[in-house]
This record gives C-alpha cells, structure tokens and sequence, in this order.
C-alpha cells in the first residue's frame, strides 16, 4: 500500500516547501514538520496490521494541510469527526487512497467545501465518507470500475475485514462520493 502513494504528491509537496522557504513564509516549518510526519508515518508506523486511529487521523490531516498549500481556499476541505477516536484502531493507510483521488480528480473551480470528508465512530463501527465534486475530463471514471487503486483497496479490505465491511462509491454529473463502513 506504501508504495501506492502517489510519487507526485512528495514532489509538489516539497516544490511547495521550497515556494514558502524562498518567500520567508511562517508556514514552512510547519509544512516540513508535516512531511516529515507523513514520512515518519508511512516508513514506521504503518508497518503494521493495525494503528491506532488517532494516527491514521493525523495522517490524514497533514495530508490535507499540504495539499491545501496548492489551493488558494483555505476552506476547500472540510474533515469531520465525531464520535470517540481513543483505543479505536484501523489498517493503516486504509483511508488516504480516498482522499487522494478526490484532490486528484476533484474540481477545484466550484464553492467550499470542495472536498467534504466524513469520519464517524460508532460503537461497532467506522463510517468514512467522501464526496467531492466531479471535474470533467478527470480519470474518476476509470477508477469508478476497474482502476488498479481501488481494486488494491477492495482486495485489501476482503483480507483486512473479510464480511466486515462495505465499500460503496457512485457518481453523478456533479459529485463522486465514497462510503466505506468498517465494523469491528
């Protein structure tokens, strides 16, 4: 899974860097400090069945910062969480493919919230969700139905959750929306 993450994401995320650094910017250091999160994160702490879900939040949100470097919007995304996050643990890196295509494939010209991203904790369960307006011309048609990421996902959650899971993703015109429902 490690080695699905998108090369182009470490380029542009460190031509970014460089962008804020030669502009004396006071958000560098922070953006650093979250690469290197996100790196510490994939090479260490995700080698391994389980993670604790706090991490894989976290992960999730240095994620979306440095992808926010990119968008004039600061508002773009909206990620919300509800429920009790604490001793809940997940398979690590099981939710960023999602978040990647919706910055990959999502049109960044329509209002906030571009990207809404949706995590509850239930119980028995971990509801994640995605939606994100469609760009046309984009490529999430061909992951809709046979793209090679989301036949690894499909193929990792049968082993990671076997009957334990549902995977449920649709678009229209406008929207593509992912909903992946772990119980445990």
């Amino acid at each position: 899974m490690r080695s699905q993450v998108n090369p182009h994401f470490l380029f542009n995320t460190l031509n970014n860097i460089y962008s804020l650094v030669y502009r004396k910017s006071d958000d560098a250091p922070e953006a650093v400090m979250r690469l290197s999160g996100i790196m510490r994160y994939m090479l260490y702490d995700s080698n391994t069945d389980k993670v604790l879900l706090e991490k894989e939040i976290e992960y999730l949100k240095s994620f979306i910062e440095l992808q926010k470097l990119r968008i004039k919007n600061k508002d773009f995304v909206g990620f919300n969480i509800r429920g009790t996050v604490e001793g809940r643990t997940i398979a690590p890196m099981l939710l960023i493919p999602f978040v990647e295509n919706a910055f990959k494939h999502g049109s960044k010209r329509v209002s906030s919230p571009g990207i809404m991203i949706n995590l509850i904790i239930e119980q028995q369960k971990i509801i994640f969700e995605v939606v994100n307006y469609v760009r046309q011309g984009s490529m999430a048609n061909k992951d809709k139905g046979k793209g090679i990421g989301l036949q690894n996902i499909q193929r990792r959650l049968e082993l990671m959750y076997p009957d334990k899971h549902l995977l449920e993703i649709s678009q229209d015109e406008e929207l593509y929306l992912v909903k992946l429902v772990i119980v445990n």
